[in-house]
């Protein structure tokens, strides 16, 4: 299994609106950014046009620890895409529970694994994998303790 993910799709994300501009944008800096309630401070993500708790609440984009514990995973072996090169190495596609953010799983990718077997419970941390078009989400392990 390689460290990166070789083959993901390189066309931006939909930045033509101010729903997710915001995620994508700290992304690229290198941080996370989440949307929460105005009036009650509940995450949401995926973001929606309106928020699911009160009416007149709006979104504020707050930052995130760049940590989180690996909920679950799969190792992809094969691209679904039709471009795909039919070599492609297998990456981990997984998803991440950020440390204090509850409710929140960030769909993503495992990288840097330096041989490591994924594990569920594994300690991870932000590591943006830049594309020619955008930086996609992706995490790496930290230290060798994983949770219960």
């Amino acid at each position: 299994m390689t460290d990166t993910a070789p083959y993901l799709p390189d066309f931006a994300p939909r930045f033509d609106t101010d729903l997710v501009r915001p995620y994508w944008d700290a992304l690229a800096r290198g941080h996370m950014v989440l949307p929460a309630c105005s009036v009650c401070g509940a995450w949401q993500w995926y973001p929606y046009e309106f928020i699911k708790c009160h009416a007149d609440a709006h979104q504020d984009w707050k930052p995130v620890p760049a940590t989180g514990t690996l909920f679950t995973y799969t190792v992809v072996h094969r691209s679904f895409l039709p471009n795909a090169p039919r070599d492609t190495e297998p990456y981990v596609s997984a998803l991440v529970e950020l440390d204090g953010i509850p409710g929140v799983r960030i769909p993503t990718f495992l990288v840097n694994l330096e041989g490591r077997t994924p594990a569920i419970g594994m300690r991870v941390r932000l590591s943006p994998l830049p594309r020619s078009s955008y930086t996609a989400p992706a995490f790496e392990p930290v230290g060798q303790e994983s949770r219960p």
